[in-house]
């Protein structure tokens, strides 16, 4: 019986490493678009069905496909796949080689555990299991509205009557959906590891704080008719701080790591302008401008610093803003149950 020693394998070439990377990024390409274009299919057999199937009084509109959001994840996947096919094509080993400041800094990645991210996150999930729980139980929900979000949620019109301020916060830890909270959970929980893994974990916590606030204000003023929910003003708080790390911290950072914030930027906003009639872009945009300005005014230039090292009174303000975010979430609990207000 013969043993094979894993050391003695032949590590690959780089042109050898090059050329896998590139089929996995195809392959991954492929699934999307195809996901995308099954996604697609089904809205327009639907869609057809509904237009020739349905009542004459039944009046269906193509803006009225723009208003699933599933037909909107469709074509970004065929988006995202085309322009992964197009990225593979291009890749080159000065793509994946990084530089010996950026291996260096990544090495104390492993010792850092993103609990912040964990904490955020694990809050926004428990409000959304109160949201489902109400919601189910409730015959006394408004047919445009449920529950939850009469309760809790960013409603300009009863914020303006009765001085209920607090939706600015509490707007954003309220979701609309089982889809909704996946996207807002796994975003936040992604660019906020990353914000803890390469910066500090009081920056994520300030920025998606002063981000959410923001992004409500600016809803709040270019929309005060639109009832609003969800943190995705906060999460682009976080690619818009990320973005200017990015830029000033290049060297650092393992390669096409601007370029990949820089593409969320421009995906989101895409997504944004596609459905405009689902999704409140000035709340992400008015987060995303806090994130680039915190960012310029906090991430420093110099590579001898560590940006890791914060101040101690930015460290204190990053565990009141955890307070305050989490201490929302318990509001927003205690208001979606009827227990308060």
């Amino acid at each position: 019986m013969e043993y094979v020693n894993d050391e003695e394998k032949p590590r690959p070439t780089p042109e050898e490493y090059l050329a896998e990377r590139k089929r996995s990024m195809r392959s991954k390409s492929l699934w999307a678009i195809g996901i995308g274009a099954a996604l697609i299919s089904g809205h327009l057999l639907l869609f057809a069905f509904v237009i020739l199937g349905g009542e004459p009084k039944t009046v269906v509109g193509w803006a009225d496909l723009f208003r699933s959001i599933y037909f909107l994840l469709g074509l970004f996947a065929m988006a995202g796949g085309i322009y992964g096919l197009r990225e593979s094509n291009r890749l080159t080993l000065e793509d994946l080689v990084p530089s010996r400041e950026a291996i260096e800094f990544a090495r104390k990645i492993e010792f850092i555990k993103p609990y912040f991210s964990y904490t955020l996150a694990g809050s926004l999930i428990a409000v959304f299991i109160t949201q489902m729980v109400v919601d189910a139980g409730s015959r006394t929900a408004d047919d445009a509205l449920s529950l939850s979000i009469q309760r809790a949620g960013l409603v300009k019109s009863l914020m303006f009557a009765d001085g209920e301020w607090w939706r600015l916060l509490t707007g954003a830890m309220v979701h609309g959906s089982v889809l909704h909270i996946f996207f807002n959970g796994y975003a936040l929980y992604g660019f906020g590891s990353l914000v803890e893994y390469v910066s500090n974990k009081a920056h994520l916590a300030i920025v998606m704080l002063l981000a959410i606030l923001s992004g409500a204000i600016a809803s709040t003023i270019f929309m005060p008719d639109t009832p609003t929910v969800g943190a995705s003003g906060g999460i682009m708080g976080l690619i818009g701080y990320l973005a200017i790390y990015g830029l000033r911290r290049r060297r650092q950072l393992m390669p096409g790591f601007l370029r990949a914030m820089l593409t969320n930027i421009a995906f989101i906003a895409a997504f944004g302008i596609i459905g405009f009639k689902i999704i409140d872009n000035f709340a992400h945009f008015g987060g995303l401008l806090v994130g680039v300005a915190y960012g310029f005014i906090s991430i420093p230039r110099d590579l001898r610093e560590d940006p890791r090292r914060v101040p101690a009174a930015i460290d204190i303000l990053g565990y009141v803003s955890v307070a305050i975010f989490v201490a929302a979430c318990i509001f927003s609990i205690l208001l979606i149950k009827g227990a308060i207000g």
